[in-house]
């Protein structure tokens, strides 16, 4: 036998060594965390957690013993003695500082903290923050997906991001053909009320959120999809978990919202808009016969408020406020916010901003009206100048007398302070951490309104 003969035959008995020893060492990363892949930083941390150990070293051992060539390190196409002097090289020493004193995945070295993104090596997020944005999605989460292998399509680590997926019915509804899949300009109109939002973001970024529903369009939002069947009223939450079950990728619970849209719920006669968890994570949009797409685009909004914490009254239960403009409030849902104080809507999909006078209904002053300017409160066609007691958080013009309730018109028989509410600044971005199901915050809201009911 040769020089050369006895090199290749040693050679050969050490890769067999290693490789029984890799069959050994295999079971040892049977438990590591799902996100098991290289690190974009260091191609020998296999395990991705911003460290070099023993486990970096099994799971190279493991893609050798088993001819995985995630193990072909010097890129020949076949595994050898060179792919492991090649990953030791990196183990050793190849690999940048990867202190990551956040622990979202991404090393310190990378994270710049200037909010100026300019690739995964120079991010411009903050090292000692790992949710830089404040969005409850980590910087790691939202730059290279979750550690269950979730993409979060154009996650901005820099910017709030809110995912929702929407899973929708078509066909005939009680005698109707309807098609209640949101499309395009449904999305826009909900797009454009979020990327003007006053809510804001880190190092002076401009104000707003980055909305992404998911209808099943392509690019990276593949989740939405058509629900069999056409049934006339889907039961929450008993079928909606049913249909939940089957078609909500389970990696997205903790990151997504999911909204079915269909025709009614609960009950074959029933015209309501929408239910909601409140501080959850689940709603339904039914449109009945009133589907377009301002009344689709409202709702949506609507409905994720709840999720988002919002009541009808904001901060409260307290409908039909003539002060919080908001399309919380049944009398902005349909008619969209008040943009010139008269209290009535004029199209715009918005949360309140939290700007509007505070109404004392024991002493409303209509020349103040909500901004500044006179509103006609009672409805009596003057401007009244002096201070009256009055009920006027009620539907359509009904007004009624501090302790009397009016059958189907106020909200409440008191005359109270009406205050409006911030709804940008007070999202409940911990929701999905709470929304397991069912925990004892998250309250059921039934939608009770449609278009044109305020004027019924």
């Amino acid at each position: 036998m040769n020089y050369e003969q006895s090199f290749e035959h040693h050679t050969q008995r050490v890769l067999m060594k290693i490789r029984t020893s890799a069959l050994i060492l295999a079971s040892a990363i049977a438990t590591l965390p799902a996100m098991a892949q290289t690190s974009p930083y260091c191609r020998s941390d296999l395990i991705y957690d911003n460290s070099l150990d023993f486990f970096d070293i099994a799971r190279f051992l493991n893609f050798f013993a088993t001819g995985d060539l995630r193990a072909d390190f010097d890129g020949s196409g076949s595994l050898d003695f060179f792919d492991i002097a090649s990953f030791l090289t990196g183990f050793t020493g190849g690999c940048p500082d990867l202190t990551d004193t956040d622990n979202d995945f991404v090393p310190d070295f990378a994270e710049t903290n200037n909010g100026i993104f300019i690739n995964i090596h120079s991010t411009g997020t903050d090292p000692l923050n790992n949710d830089t944005d404040g969005d409850w999605l980590t910087d790691g989460e939202e730059l290279f997906g979750t550690s269950d292998g979730l993409v979060l399509p154009n996650a901005d680590p820099l910017r709030k991001d809110i995912y929702v997926e929407c899973d929708w019915f078509a066909g005939n509804f009680q005698g109707r053909n309807e098609n209640y899949r949101p499309n395009a300009a449904v999305y826009n109109r909900v797009l454009f009320a979020f990327d003007n939002a006053s809510t804001q973001n880190p190092y002076g970024h401009p104000d707003g959120i980055n909305i992404h529903l998911d209808y099943g369009q392509g690019n990276g939002h593949t989740g939405g999809n058509q629900l069999p069947g056409s049934p006339d009223v889907v039961l929450f939450d008993s079928e909606f978990n049913q249909y939940k079950a089957v078609n909500f990728d389970p990696r997205r619970k903790g990151y997504y919202h999911y909204a079915i849209f269909a025709n009614r719920y609960n009950s074959s006669t029933n015209g309501s808009s929408g239910f909601a968890e409140l501080n959850g994570d689940d709603f339904m949009v039914t449109m009945v016969n009133y589907n377009s797409t301002r009344n689709m685009a409202n709702t949506i909004a609507h409905e994720l408020g709840h999720n988002l914490g919002f009541h009808h009254g904001g901060h409260n239960a307290t409908n039909y406020k003539p002060n919080y403009n908001s399309v919380m409030n049944y009398a902005h849902q349909f008619p969209g916010i008040d943009i010139n104080g008269d209290t009535t809507g004029d199209g715009p999909l918005d949360y309140s901003h939290g700007l509007n006078n505070p109404i004392n209904e024991l002493a409303i002053n209509e020349p103040a009206g909500v901004i500044g300017l006179p509103v006609d409160f009672n409805h009596n066609g003057i401007i009244d100048p002096l201070p009256y007691a009055l009920n006027i958080n009620c539907s359509g013009s009904f007004t009624g007398i501090c302790g009397f309730l009016p059958p189907g018109a106020c909200v409440d028989a008191f005359c109270n302070v009406l205050q409006d509410h911030d709804d940008w600044d007070n999202i409940r971005w911990n929701r999905l951490d709470l929304s397991s199901d069912r925990q004892a915050e998250i309250q059921l809201i039934d939608c009770d309104n449609w278009p044109g009911k305020q004027f019924e």
